[in-house]
């Protein structure tokens, strides 16, 4: 388990289970499903200013916002910030990390009290070593939340060229 500096919050399994199945991932996902991979997640809260991930770093981990929001924050060449997403409950974020050995693309920080669960990943490739057809499960909903945020970016790219 990585260490992550913030306050970790002890929910039952039971608890995590039907946090995960009101998220954007989990809503795709049999009960079943839902409580094998909700069983490999830690629940952490957060403040208003904390780094949920930082662009650059080459951390691996998945966050599902359960409560709260953060904004998704890119730093251009000159160092400059812009908050490119606001994202809320049931949302995903940092699922990037799990399938490749990049550094983050962007920041995630709390814009307010957050709580979070968050998959590392040894625990998605235990999913996978331990039941695949869960593992393949969650593939799903993970490359449809990606796919989802290219199309938002292409088109915000788009806009930004035509001016």
């Amino acid at each position: 388990m990585l260490n992550f500096g913030w306050n970790k919050i002890n929910y039952s399994d039971k608890e995590k289970t039907d946090l995960f199945m009101a998220t954007q991932i989990g809503k795709e996902l049999d009960e079943a499903a839902s409580e094998f991979i909700a069983s490999y997640t830690e629940a952490f809260r957060l403040q208003p200013g904390d780094v949920i991930c930082a662009q650059g770093d080459d951390s691996a981990y998945l966050c599902i916002i359960i409560k709260g929001r953060a904004n998704i924050i890119k730093t251009d060449p000159e160092g400059g910030e812009k908050i490119v997403a606001t994202i809320g409950p049931g949302q995903p974020l940092g699922e990037l990390s799990l399938f490749d050995a990049e550094p983050r693309s962007a920041s995630a920080v709390a814009s307010t009290p957050v709580e979070l669960l968050v998959l590392e990943q040894f625990s998605f490739d235990l999913i996978c070593d331990n039941n695949t057809r869960v593992w393949a499960k969650l593939i799903k909903p993970l490359v449809k939340s990606m796919t989802k945020r290219l199309r938002q970016t292409s088109g915000l790219l788009a806009r930004y060229l035509q001016y």
